[in-house]
């Protein structure tokens, strides 16, 4: 399975996870915005509104940025 690896940015702070194995490029996608979602909830006292998730395939190139404003405007809908 190819590898995949999530970059998350939030305000300054980059955490660039270890790459992860998906069958594709589309459960990658899932999962970052899954790893988002989570995140989200563990937030207390700032406003992520302005933090993505960069979606890297395994030469490194970005294949999806993921705002994680757009995944609080979803939730509210």
């Amino acid at each position: 399975m190819p590898l995949f690896r999530f970059v998350f940015e939030e305000g300054a702070v980059l955490e660039d996870v270890t790459p992860i194995e998906f069958p594709d490029h589309k459960a990658a996608i899932v999962a970052a915005k899954k790893a988002a979602r989570k995140t989200l909830m563990d937030v207390e006292g700032c406003d992520p509104t302005a933090w993505v998730v960069r979606i890297y395939n395994e030469p490194g190139e970005l294949i999806r940025t993921v705002f994680v404003a757009d995944l609080l405007r979803a939730k509210t809908r």
